[in-house]
């Protein structure tokens, strides 16, 4: 199962917010190889901006690093902000979100935010319904 994780998921685990637990069990399916894990490259740089604000940027940067050891990252194409332009979605990051995990053929984009993404090409779950789905 190919997963897209948005960027709500890794700045819960790095910051350790509340509900956190199912994002890093998630994540820890994805090294141990249960589940096919992704992040955009806009997740990688929306969580050094949003974290560096309150955390060392080595920290920051030593925990990403860690993080795309366990999962890919997707670049953000063109054809992914254009799309984003015109798939009708109200906030443009999860619409350029959206378009990338379309491209990567992904199965779900993972999220806390599931309405937000309601007129995306590819379902959004929660982590908790992400989880079932991997335990299957």
């Amino acid at each position: 199962m190919r997963l897209l994780l948005d960027t709500n998921n890794i700045v819960d685990v790095l910051s350790k917010r509340d509900g956190f637990m199912d994002s890093l069990k998630i994540l820890r399916c994805c090294e141990a190889k249960r589940a096919e894990g992704y992040v955009s490259a806009i997740t990688v740089t929306d969580v050094m901006y949003i974290l560096r604000k309150n955390t060392a940027a080595a920290n920051v940067r030593d925990a990403l690093l860690a993080l795309i050891s366990i999962v890919d990252v997707a670049d953000v194409t063109s054809a992914d902000i254009k799309g984003a332009f015109s798939c009708g979605m109200r906030d443009f990051e999860d619409a350029a979100q959206s378009m990338c995990a379309e491209r990567i053929v992904a199965d779900f984009i993972v999220t806390r935010n599931v309405k937000d993404f309601v007129l995306s090409p590819v379902q959004a779950v929660t982590p908790s319904n992400a989880l079932a789905l991997i335990s299957g």
